[in-house]
């Protein structure tokens, strides 16, 4: 053992260079800041698409309402012109009446893909076999 010699260091360390596992360590705590930034960086978009979305879901909604109204006002306009002298409860019988065809006819085109599948859906229908109509 000689004088200025370390016996603790590896033969393959060079003086001032950092070990392995030194080396790990900064790749590990990198990763790891990696890692977190990426996280808030999601969050943050998430955040923006939350705010976007609801601030959209707020003006259709309004606008939605307004619409309403609209439609509201010129249905009971339309029937007061187009029929002057009657009473209020023959009015309000049409408006109702128009209301409830506009609304069972726009459920119609809502629900009409609902009633067939999608071609080539792989869907059989019960009382199908093969393509063909079987007797039920």
């Amino acid at each position: 053992m000689g004088v200025g010699v370390d016996t603790t260091s590896s033969s393959h360390e060079i003086a001032g260079e950092p070990s392995v596992t030194t080396a790990l360590e900064r790749l590990v705590v990198a990763s790891q800041g990696v890692i977190t930034k990426r996280i808030d960086l999601a969050l943050l978009e998430g955040e923006e698409l939350l705010s976007r979305t609801l601030r959209l879901v707020a003006f259709a909604s309004i606008g939605m309402m307004l619409a309403t109204a609209a439609w509201f006002a010129l249905l009971a306009a339309l029937i007061e012109w187009l029929f002057p002298d009657q009473s209020r409860a023959l009015h309000l019988a049409l408006f109702g009446l128009a209301n409830l065809s506009a609304g069972g006819g726009l459920i119609g085109v809502g629900l009409r893909p609902l009633r067939r599948p999608a071609p080539n859906s792989g869907i059989v229908h019960p009382h199908e076999i093969g393509g063909r109509k079987v007797a039920s």
